[in-house]
């Protein structure tokens, strides 16, 4: 049986529940955890734990069985939560990243087990050896009880014995599969049918009470309970990991031998069924007897629980004992499995399908736009009509499959809470990290990519961007730094900022650097543009000295490169002491887009729709002096013409201009073309590795013709209309 599927989703499961657990443990850094803080860390290592189990990665498991030990007595509130923990256990999680990661690919190395003890050692002082451990999780729970001399009393229930009844000794196995198990490709007779190899099945009773009538039912719902008596030797532990890949879709509840009747009691009031059909059913399979139920409504009375006697027959003690529980055992959840049905279900898809999935539906664009143009030169109206009908579906799918690939940047913001924090101890500086916009959503592909450029970004305004405490407070900032990850759309674009309030970059120092490594000469020019784009170049760095996380001028060149890839662009902007912000623009998606349709000569280009602010007609009377610049409504915007720029073949009519007017952040520019033919949907097709490095092109898309159109890059564009307008001012 191939796994690889299987192991690939516990992967990404544990990664999402370290995540978690990580980002609350950086949290009682600053204020003291809460119950539900804890208990959300011990289900995160519990069912990483569990799961690690059943696949047999016995590393990971004897890893996190004490870690897992540690963290119920602190829910448990046996020991105080310490500052220190927070060190320990963020080590614990760094830890359990490594094994999680590395046992699916094989036996981890000696020298990382002692690594993985020496994090067990820190422990220690926090908990003692011989600790009950009372687990509590969500919709199960496990209670293991011992005696010192092995002797019960009478509402013992799972292991009394009387003259009359005698109870094997076994486990009480509760099993509730959720109504769309089947749709998970779970079949839950698989499980109970593993049981025979670790003990006994002693007897079953199968649940048919949630069968609904014939013209509600579904057949592809589960509508089936199970309460199992189950007879082995083997611990609780080796028990539960035989549900471990069902136990997140059904409700499980295993009672272990030594559990009393109160445990019943309690799992009565838990379960849909009725209590008087639970104990029928757990009396049928000799889970419970009557004498074990009488002694413990004796033992109720003793203890003046308000049990009223006299409402119960006195005739027939078995029958009394029966009745009573209906009366003090008030069922309290009688609609838990129709909640199970109503919660919001949730597919793990892999990102690879979802890809698969938009390159269709691309291509299926292209089609239908190739078949409007044949449409559009007959006369049939019904022809016509049912052509615009498909279209306009298919742009609701269109929609549909690129949302599907989108994510919330905030996961992405998160990782760098931790990064800042370890950073800050290893420089002895203060420093706190803002988050805005973690709800902005963009492409899962180019969330992807982005890690190790905001990574770098990141690492140098750490470093060398915001200053020690003391330099700090001798300036009269507050003590602690500050640096703040924003993002935000803007003009169909996302934009994320990354800003600090530290030293900013002096101009003069990274212009003085330029000359010395011969990139440019001459006076510091006025435009602070030109001089921070000496920032990326290679091996350039205003670091006064070179540490472990930079200095070396090996890095804002890779992310530069990182960042055009994604077909976006990154600005930099600083006052003196002040603090510096980058300021990084991508497209939303690298898939589809709504494109501007223009043709220069007998060529066509496509402008980014979410870039076009209005078309004009162009005369050269709109030119204002010599220079490339026309008025718009009292202001002077620069322009260029495609053709100067793509040399195109004339087509040739005598056609009048049209100019385009663009945004690209706070800028405006124009574009000058001889012919507008409207919007079209565009399926990007990225330029082939000879034309990789062709500027102002950011890919291009087949037509419905089967023509090519390059898409235009209007950021490399305006780079490229700036540096010709500053070359004929500066002549």
């Amino acid at each position: 049986m191939d796994l690889t599927e299987v192991i690939d989703a516990y992967l990404v499961e544990s990664d999402e529940f370290l995540r978690d657990m990580e980002a609350i443990l950086l949290r009682t850094e600053v204020s003291s955890p809460t119950d539900e803080d804890l208990n959300a860390i011990f289900r995160a290592v519990h069912t990483i734990k569990g799961t690690a189990g059943m696949f047999g990665f016995e590393s990971t498991v004897k890893f996190t069985h004490v870690v897992e030990n540690l963290l119920d007595r602190l829910r448990a509130h046996e020991i105080p939560f310490q500052q220190e923990l927070t060190e320990i256990l963020l080590k614990a999680k760094d830890h359990l990243s490594y094994l999680v990661n590395e046992e699916t690919k094989g036996k981890i190395p000696e020298s990382k087990i002692t690594h993985g003890n020496s994090i067990l050692e820190l422990m220690k002082p926090f908990q003692s050896i011989d600790a009950d451990i009372s687990v509590k999780n969500g919709s199960h729970k496990e209670i293991e009880k011992t005696t010192q001399n092995n002797t019960v009393t009478g509402s013992n229930a799972l292991t009394s014995k009387t003259n009359t009844n005698d109870v094997i000794p076994g486990y009480l196995i509760s099993f509730r599969p959720n109504r769309n198990v089947f749709a998970q490709g779970l079949d839950p007779i698989s499980f109970i049918g593993y049981l025979k190899k670790i003990g006994k099945i002693h007897s079953l009773k199968t649940i048919t009470e949630t069968i609904p009538i014939s013209d509600e039912y579904d057949p592809e719902s589960c509508y089936l309970g199970f309460e199992i008596h189950f007879v082995t030797d083997s611990d609780l532990d080796t028990v539960r990991k035989v549900f471990n890949f069902i136990e997140n879709d059904s409700f499980l509840h295993i009672l272990p031998p030594g559990s009393n009747i109160e445990d019943l009691v309690d799992l009565s009031q838990q379960l849909p069924e009725e209590e008087i059909l639970l104990g029928n059913t757990w009396k049928e399979i000799n889970i419970l007897t009557d004498a074990s139920l009488i002694n413990y409504f004796e033992e109720l009375k003793g203890r003046k629980t308000g049990i009223v006697t006299s409402s119960v027959p006195s005739a027939d003690p078995v029958t009394a004992a029966l009745e009573s529980p209906l009366e003090i055992l008030e069922f309290k959840n009688p609609t838990q499995l129709t909640k199970d049905q109503n919660k919001s279900a949730t597919i793990k898809v892999d990102s690879k399908r979802i890809d698969n999935l938009i390159n269709r539906v691309g291509e299926l664009v292209v089609s239908c736009a190739n078949m409007n143009q044949l449409i559009g030169y007959t006369e049939d109206s019904n022809l016509q009509e049912s052509s615009l009908l498909a279209m306009r579906l298919l742009n609701e799918v269109r929609e549909i499959s690129l949302k599907l690939r989108m994510v919330p940047i905030g996961d992405t913001f998160q990782k760098y809470t931790r990064t800042v924090r370890d950073l800050g101890k290893d420089l002895g500086k203060e420093i706190k990290l803002i988050t805005e916009g973690n709800e902005t959503e963009l492409d899962r592909n180019i969330v992807d990519k982005l890690g190790d450029p905001l990574t770098h970004l990141v690492r140098n305004a750490c470093d060398h961007g915001l200053e020690t405490s003391e330099e700090r407070e001798k300036k009269g900032k507050p003590k602690q730094g500050t640096i703040k990850l924003n993002a935000f759309h803007e003009a169909g674009s996302v934009v994320l900022e990354i800003t600090d309030d530290g030293n900013g970059i002096q101009k003069e120092k990274v212009w003085q650097k330029g000359i010395d490594k011969g990139l440019v000469s001459g006076p510091l020019p006025d435009s602070e543009e030109e001089v921070f784009k000496l920032l990326f170049h290679p091996g350039l760095s205003t670091a006064s000295k070179v540490t472990n996380v930079s200095g070396r001028g090996v890095g804002l060149d890779v992310v530069l490169q990182n960042i055009e890839s994604l077909r976006g662009t990154i600005t930099v902007k600083s006052t003196p002491n002040q603090g510096s912000r980058f300021i990084i623009r991508l497209p939303l998606t690298l898939a589809i887009i709504d494109g501007f349709l223009v043709e220069v000569g007998k060529n066509q280009f496509i402008i980014p729709m979410d870039m076009v602010l209005e078309c004009l007609h162009f005369t050269d009377e709109n030119k204002t002096d010599s220079n490339q610049f026309f008025p718009l409504r009292g202001n002077l915007i620069p322009f260029l013409r495609l053709k100067d720029y793509y040399p195109t073949e004339s087509s040739g009519e005598n056609l009048r201009e049209n100019i385009v007017i663009v945004r690209n952040g706070e800028k405006k520019a124009g574009i000058v073309v001889e012919r507008l033919l409207g919007e079209y949907q565009t399926v990007i097709k990225p330029m082939g590795s000879v034309f990789r490095h062709v500027k102002g092109v950011s890919g291009s898309s087949i037509l419905g013709d089967g023509n090519v159109a390059l898409i235009i890059d209007i950021p490399s564009l305006f780079e490229r209309t700036i540096a010709v307008e500053n070359e004929r001012l500066y002549k």
